[in-house]
């Protein structure tokens, strides 16, 4: 049987050793979201070019994450898109605002489990306006497949080529995407 000082002692060295754990516990929260923007936390980049909000935007895509999706976007982002059904007509783009996007965008990464964009090819693209202002462009050549493992929906795929414009926030300096149009069906 133990006296009453050792007791004491090993009671006061658990308490130590659990404050110690509460502390760096504290530091560190492993189930928070990673850090938008320039952080060393991996696997998202810091967005210092267009190729780097990519590498973000197919990171969020895969891993259904609308956080890092959204830090892609920037505030007067526009999805364009040309109606399949009307394909031929001559027809404008139909525009999604932000706001839109990041709405049907969530509703995907709910819907289906697994979410892959292979055959993932950038190309640099001659600069173009946006407003008025002069944007960097990418063009990517890219493969999508959706699946539900739950069986609820359909499992799909798509290849396509999408057109997006960068732009530089004057208030971060980090480059968010300002324009996406997707080619696949024109």
């Amino acid at each position: 049987m133990l006296n009453s000082r050792k007791r004491l002692g090993i009671i006061s060295y658990f308490v130590f050793q659990v404050v110690i754990c509460l502390l760096i516990c504290r530091c560190f929260n492993p189930f928070s979201p990673s850090v938008i923007g320039p952080g060393a936390l991996k696997p998202i980049a810091p967005q210092v070019n267009p190729d780097s909000v990519l590498y973000n935007f197919k990171y969020a895509y895969e891993n259904r994450d609308s956080i890092v999706y959204e830090n892609c976007l920037d505030e007067e982002f526009i999805f364009k898109y040309w109606d399949q059904a009307r394909i031929g007509e001559g027809i404008e783009p139909a525009e999604f605002p932000l706001i839109l996007d990041l709405n049907v965008t969530r509703a995907l990464f709910r819907t289906f489990e697994d979410i892959r964009l292979d055959k993932w090819k950038v190309n640099i693209a001659p600069d173009t306006t946006v407003g008025t202002e002069i944007c960097q462009v990418r063009n990517v050549e890219f493969h999508l497949s959706v699946r539900d493992i739950d069986g609820d929906y359909q499992n799909m795929e798509a290849n396509g080529l999408a057109e997006f414009a960068f732009r530089q926030s004057k208030d971060d300096n980090l480059w968010r995407i300002v324009r996406w149009t997707d080619h696949s069906n024109r």
